[in-house]
């Protein structure tokens, strides 16, 4: 499904270059639950970028589904992000003044879907994530978990096949991060592909890959 072939990426810090990534090679499969770690700078959020069509390479090949992402232009990696990949992070990007069902159904408006299926996938999704009661709740009136479980419904409304996550309990206590992390697995146990960026070794365990990440290059990846 996912295949990296000698991805590279620098940035220019000053005059001083940063070798974000250096001369990466994974593959990951559909259906893969895989968490990466490293420590703060090497490179594992930049990786996760490069996954989401978010960044490109500066060297090196992308493959999505035997699709050459690097060769694409804008539009086909914006179709390809909104078909393809969903994305949660370590702060939820709720919009304020709109409520969970409708925080959740704005990326079905941009897709242009009729109000009757925004209705119905909005009032599935929030069931699956176990949130069916707090559907006309603002983010303000939900607990971090809470809005953390709305971002991931709204990043799988439009039934991506990838899940990527930055830090998806990094804002959490303990026991929201359990539920979000359980609520992520869920989801992957249907088949989503799900990718976890994260510093907490209680969350990488509990993946059934890690790919540990230093300095820009990948020092092991191992399977449970």
């Amino acid at each position: 499904m996912i295949e990296l072939r000698d991805i590279s990426r620098t940035f220019q810090v000053g005059d001083e270059p940063v070798h974000a990534l250096r001369r990466i090679d994974l593959d990951f499969a559909d259906g893969e639950y895989a968490a990466i770690m490293g420590p703060s700078g090497s490179g594992k959020s930049t990786l996760l970028h490069i996954l989401g069509l978010l960044d490109r390479p500066d060297q090196g090949q992308y493959r999505l589904d035997g699709l050459e992402t690097t060769t694409l232009g804008e539009e086909g990696r914006a179709r390809l992000r909104r078909e393809r990949i969903g994305f949660v992070f370590q702060s939820f990007h709720l919009i304020p003044r709109l409520t969970a069902a409708e925080n959740i159904e704005l990326p079905l408006v941009l897709a242009g879907l009729e109000p009757a299926e925004r209705r119905t996938r909005v009032a599935q999704i929030l069931a699956a994530v176990g949130l069916a009661d707090r559907a006309r709740h603002k983010p303000d009136q939900l607990s971090g978990g809470q809005r953390q479980r709305v971002a991931i419904a709204r990043a799988t409304v439009t039934a991506p096949r990838i899940i990527l996550a930055d830090e998806p309990t990094g804002n959490l206590d303990r026991a929201s991060s359990r539920e979000v992390i359980e609520t992520l697995e869920g989801l992957n146990a249907r088949g989503l592909t799900l990718l976890v960026v994260t510093h907490d070794a209680q969350v990488g365990v509990r993946a059934r890959r890690r790919i540990n990440m230093d300095d820009g290059a990948i020092l092991t990846a191992s399977e449970v």
